[in-house]
């Protein structure tokens, strides 16, 4: 009988071996299952080139429905047989967005055995690609010594047989209509198994995007991975579905070296996504991994070449995708499309919207100014980039209910903001909720508010700063059981927030659930005792309760933090000596001397005068703060500082004209 030839690829101090479906090591097996071993032969057949993950997808998995994380499992468990390595490889290599390439060593050899040219021609003359499990081959023996003779490869270069006396072309008809019957069965039968025994992986419903690190060593770079994990989180919060944790909610765990299992816990998510982001004028890498909050198992890995900056847009697309078929989620073409939206294309644009993000989170007077002449900078560079004239509007907006400048002079520019970010997209949810607030806290129409609040959710159920926004005006309204349970859907989309978290206590004190309030600002607290505007809650959740003592140190805290210690041993001591009313006294006196020197809002005159009983005071303040549209003024109705002026008539027809009366 004449000799076959059989060919041999040696990897190193590997070898594969096609026809036997053989994976060694120095002689010893070395255990592959069956989809990866085919995964591997077709990377080395293909060698020359890069193969697109599309086309691998399509010849392996061709007929069934499957997820793209199911390839990279599947290039997992080759990496693990060959002891290769994701940022070192030796075997394998991963082209982001591209596909894969074998680049190990390689040397073909042939053999010669004694097997028959009609069973060489039987095994090569069938390409059946049979599903089996990727762990353990559950097929019976007769199933699998069909399945394993028909699933063999056909080889990209077939080498020449040697001559050999051939059977009849009716002995080979014969031969192929039974290979061809009996495979077909086998085909059948494992389908039916794999259908009967196999379903996709449950989808994972909630994720949250930790704080990628900067690894550049610059902390001028440090607006740019910040920005790139608000831009993940923003990206897949439009999924429907998907809870993803707010960043209000993950801003905490930036600067700790984190667990990803212990996190998600925390944040009572499914999956957790980390990494880090390197960047440098010209280019830019972002490795990250997502992973498992139930059992820390990696469920999906990043490439990590170096991309060129301006392929950004592309790569977060990409790192998007990814998270959403590790976490097996099935997007229809709507929530691709959400998914893969981009505001702008223009990326020096899209760093200065970045830089803008980083100062206002940043939430102090200073930062914000910096905030709003960054996204200022990122309009005039791209005229039609929304989401930065959104965070424009919030910016300006921001200026004004921190006391920086006179809110007359910003709603301008707040409504000019936000009626061009609407003018380019409707659809953003960020827009939307501008303009409600614009509407409750500068016209005070309460009632298109509410509407463009829903709206807003309508478009991103997930975002914990909208319901946290609505809860706020729904409190302004006294609709207390409403606003609470919106903020408590905040609280559930953001736990860890420490300004969703405030809230929860702010609201509770309008509500006069004063020992409720005062447990939820110490939470929150707890989890930052420099978190300054906590404290101005705590004082006054303490002066409600009588309890002078615990109010004043809640504001000398305050005090402190905010970088003003002079003042506090004269404040201190005016306690002490002369109880609550000289504690004010002596603030009323230090509010004049800044008054002086910078604009103080007239809501903060009115707030110490009623509580030295001068209600004329008090009542005159409280008109130049509705003058001005300030923000604080929304508080009339629900306020319990201002219960000794219901009865007057004054106070009566301004809760009338801020649009506050029954």
């Amino acid at each position: 009988m004449a000799a076959v030839v059989h060919k041999k690829y040696a990897l190193g101090d590997f070898a594969l071996e096609p026809d036997k479906r053989l994976l060694t090591r120095a002689g010893t097996p070395v255990h592959l299952a069956h989809k990866p071993y085919q995964v591997l032969l077709y990377l080395i057949e293909q060698r020359e080139r890069i193969v697109p993950r599309q086309e691998l997808l399509g010849k392996f998995w061709e007929g069934h429905d499957v997820y793209e994380v199911a390839l990279s499992k599947c290039v997992g468990a080759i990496r693990k047989a060959l002891n290769d390595q994701l940022d070192q490889p030796r075997f394998i290599e991963t082209r982001w967005a591209e596909g894969y390439r074998y680049v190990g060593p390689l040397e073909e050899q042939l053999l010669e055995n004694g097997s028959s040219i009609i069973e060489i021609e039987k095994t090569r003359g069938v390409k059946i690609v049979v599903e089996e499990d990727d762990e353990q081959e559950t097929l019976h023996a007769p199933e699998k010594a069909i399945a394993v003779a028909a699933a063999s490869p056909p080889f990209a270069r077939p080498f020449p047989l040697k001559p050999a006396h051939r059977p009849g072309p009716l002995v080979l008809v014969a031969a192929c209509v039974v290979l061809v019957a009996f495979a077909t069965g086998a085909l059948f039968i494992s389908r039916h198994r794999s259908n009967a025994h196999e379903s996709p992986p449950a989808p994972l419903r909630s994720v949250a995007v930790l704080p990628l690190k900067n690894l550049t060593g610059d902390a001028a770079n440090e607006y740019f991975s910040d920005g790139i994990t608000d831009s993940l989180i923003t990206a897949l919060s439009k999924i429907d579905g998907l809870r993803v944790s707010s960043r209000g909610s993950v801003l905490r765990f930036k600067e700790t070296e984190t667990d990803p299992v212990a996190v998600g816990k925390q944040l009572k998510v499914a999956a957790v996504l980390e990494g880090s982001v390197r960047k440098d004028e010209e280019s830019v890498r972002v490795a990250v991994r997502l992973v498992s909050a139930e059992d820390g198992r990696i469920l999906w890995v990043s490439d990590t070449k170096d991309r060129a900056l301006q392929d950004i847009f592309a790569l977060q697309d990409e790192i998007a995708r990814h998270v959403v078929a590790g976490l097996s989620v099935q997007l229809n073409r709507e929530g691709e499309r959400r998914l893969t939206k981009r505001y702008t294309d223009n990326v020096a644009a899209y760093q200065l919207y970045l830089r803008g993000r980083y100062h206002l989170d940043k939430r102090r007077v200073a930062d914000i100014k910096k905030a709003s002449e960054y996204f200022e900078q990122a309009v005039a560079l791209d005229p039609h980039y929304a989401l930065a004239y959104a965070a424009l509007s919030d910016a300006y907006a921001s200026l004004g209910s921190l006391g920086a400048l006179p809110t007359r002079d910003i709603i301008p520019k707040v409504n000019a903001a936000t009626a061009r970010a609407l003018e380019l997209d409707g659809q953003l949810a960020e827009a939307h909720s501008s303009l409600a607030s614009n509407m409750a806290y500068y016209n005070w129409d309460w009632l298109n508010a509410e509407r463009e609040y829903k709206r807003a959710l309508e478009l991103d159920p997930n975002s914990a700063d909208v319901h946290q926004s609505f809860a706020s005006v729904l409190m302004c309204l006294g609709r207390f059981d409403e606003a609470i349970a919106e903020i408590k859907r905040a609280q559930e989309l953001a736990p860890v927030s420490l300004y969703i978290n405030r809230e929860v206590g702010q609201i509770l004190f309008f509500a006069r659930r004063y020992d409720e309030a005062i447990e939820s600002l110490q939470k929150t607290l707890d989890m930052d005792p420099n978190f300054v505007t906590a404290y101005g809650w705590l004082e006054l959740a303490y002066e409600q309760k009588g309890d002078y003592d615990q109010a004043v140190e809640a504001y000398l805290k305050q005090s402190a933090l905010e970088g003003d210690p002079k003042t506090i041993a004269a404040q201190r001591e005016a306690y002490t000596i002369s109880g609550w009313k000289g504690f004010w006294r002596k603030r009323l006196d230090l509010t004049k001397e800044r008054a002086k020197q910078k604009y103080v809002r007239p809501h903060l005159f009115a707030a110490i005068y009623v509580r030295l009983g001068d209600k004329d005071q008090a009542l005159a303040y409280l008109e130049k703060a509705a003058e001005e549209r300030e923000s604080l003024i929304s508080k009339l109705k629900v306020h319990p500082l201002w219960d000794s002026l219901r009865s007057d008539p004054r106070f009566t027809d301004l809760v009338r004209r801020v649009g506050l009366a029954p």
